[in-house]
């Protein structure tokens, strides 16, 4: 069926394999001559990581770690997900051979790739954070050779958070583990309408209660909400650039969920308070590792809507600061309650009466505020009774208010929500959802066959590193408008 022979080109069976999933399209062969000229692997490999495979006794070293790293990296580059796949191809690519540099006659077999992965997760990460600070000075120097007109002008300087999950391959991801939750729900609410107490009862609401909170085969994959759907994922927050280009990675582990509720009545709201909660963990790490802030402008969708988030983001030195408005921390009904000029809320039928203070409080997840009470209110038995008969409010008790130590900050963060200025700058946060979008179209990362923690670890850090590589090819060529199309890079070099 097959053959090797030139004069049946078209059946050639490295033909066949050599067009696996989505090779550049352009010239393979060229883009390894391109990565052989401009990108010396061995100087971006951190002396961590060197030292801790050379002392490992998990593998004979008869690959060198550079080898290892290359045949990882052009999985990326290649879209080939599974290492049988790509030790197959070695087995009939001389010039993938060489370009990694395997010993004469040896080929290393698909284990080797993925005990290393799991081994060496850790150190993974490093060689990506060790690429991500070389890319940034990249950027600096760019930024500042620009021209004051140019549409590339300070995106360098733009920081966009947001999260989002793997959906491995549990049982729980099973489209008919959902339906089966549904369909018990359904029945009971048949029973429910027999009693006449069907009336308020929410099948998807249910179902969604009733659901185990974690995978059974990993309780660190986790039922939530993301990619727009709910199921069991394993999440991580992500910083990037104004350009799009991964900058920090920041996996959520025990400690993160551990410090949040163990129970929510609907995937929106865990996901509100989930990745409110997270920005806090991924900044504070990635201001840790580089040690001071480059950035100027800071970017993220309504979930990140807190006043405590507004005040973290003021002591990191953000000038500007890109969050819409969250309808959750937003009053919708209702009078408004004035603020005096001294900062103290007062009665919105007659503002020279300011509401009477009661101290401060902070809940479970929410942020420092200061309590206010109805200036005709008094204490009676340790309870606050209003006097007042014509209230602003309906209620039956007094009414009350709140400030915040960080109010001003969310009203305004050196940009006014509405204005051309906001309007056309938050446009740029979109980049970070291309570019999750780019990162999942590798099957690897978009249909994972593994719940192992460590695995999807490594393969998130190697397909970001991967990105980052072309980023320093793409400036090495002298081509930086093709820094996120690899396809287009290699035709134009």
């Amino acid at each position: 069926m097959f053959s090797l022979s030139k004069d049946f080109e078209q059946l050639s069976f490295i033909e066949r394999i050599l067009q696996v999933n989505e090779l550049p399209k352009s010239n393979p062969a060229k883009f390894l001559e391109l990565l052989n000229t401009h990108i010396d692997l061995a100087t971006l490999i951190p002396s961590q990581f060197r030292m801790k495979y050379n002392s490992s006794q998990t593998n004979d070293r008869t690959y060198s770690l550079e080898s290892i790293l290359s045949m990882l990296l052009l999985m990326q580059h290649f879209k080939i997900d599974r290492p049988s796949t790509f030790i197959l191809i070695l087995h009939f690519a001389p010039t993938l051979r060489e370009f990694c540099r395997l010993p004469v006659g040896r080929i290393p077999d698909e284990s080797v790739l993925s005990s290393f992965k799991i081994t060496f997760e850790r150190e993974l990460k490093l060689f990506f954070d060790n690429l991500s600070n070389i890319v940034m000075d990249i950027f600096t120097g760019y930024n500042e050779s620009l021209p004051d007109n140019s549409p590339d002008k300070g995106l360098s300087e733009i920081l966009i958070k947001d999260t989002t999950g793997l959906k491995p391959k549990v049982k729980e991801n099973n489209p008919k583990y959902l339906q089966s939750q549904i369909n018990k729900q359904k029945t009971y609410k048949k029973y429910l309408e027999t009693l006449g107490k069907a009336k308020d009862f929410n099948v998807f609401s249910a179902a969604y209660k009733n659901m185990a909170r974690t995978a059974h085969a990993n309780d660190a994959i986790r039922l939530g909400y993301a990619n727009g759907h709910f199921g069991y994922f394993y999440k991580f927050g992500m910083l990037a650039n104004g350009f799009g280009i991964p900058l920090h990675l920041h996996f959520f582990d025990d400690d993160f969920y551990n410090n949040l509720p163990a129970d929510f009545d609907s995937p929106t709201e865990q996901k509100y308070v989930y990745d409110n909660a997270s920005l806090r963990p991924v900044l504070s790490s990635f201001f840790k590792r580089i040690g001071n802030n480059k950035f100027t402008i800071f970017m993220a969708d309504s979930e990140f809507d807190s006043y405590d988030n507004y005040r973290l983001l003021h002591t990191l030195g953000f000038q500007k600061v890109f969050i819409p408005l969250n309808s959750r921390n937003t009053q919708t009904s209702g009078t408004p309650i004035p603020i005096n000029a001294q900062g103290v809320p007062c009665c919105p039928k007659d503002p020279t009466l300011p509401f009477i203070s009661d101290g401060s409080c902070k809940g479970e997840n929410r942020s420092l505020r200061f309590k206010f009470v109805c200036p005709l209110s008094r204490k009676e038995n340790n309870i606050w009774v209003c006097d007042c008969n014509d209230k602003c409010r309906d209620t039956n008790s007094t009414v009350t208010t709140y400030t915040y130590p960080s109010g001003d900050l969310r009203v305004f963060f050196g940009v006014h929500r509405g204005t051309r200025e906001w309007n056309d700058g938050y446009k740029k946060r979109t980049v970070i959802e291309r570019e999750f979008s780019s990162m999942k179209s590798h099957p690897i990362l978009d249909r994972p066959n593994t719940y192992n923690c460590a695995s999807l670890r490594a393969d998130v850090c190697l397909n970001a590193a991967s990105k980052l590589i072309t980023v320093i090819l793409a400036f090495a060529l002298g081509k930086p408008e093709f820094m996120r199309n690899l396809n287009m890079l290699v035709k134009a070099a």
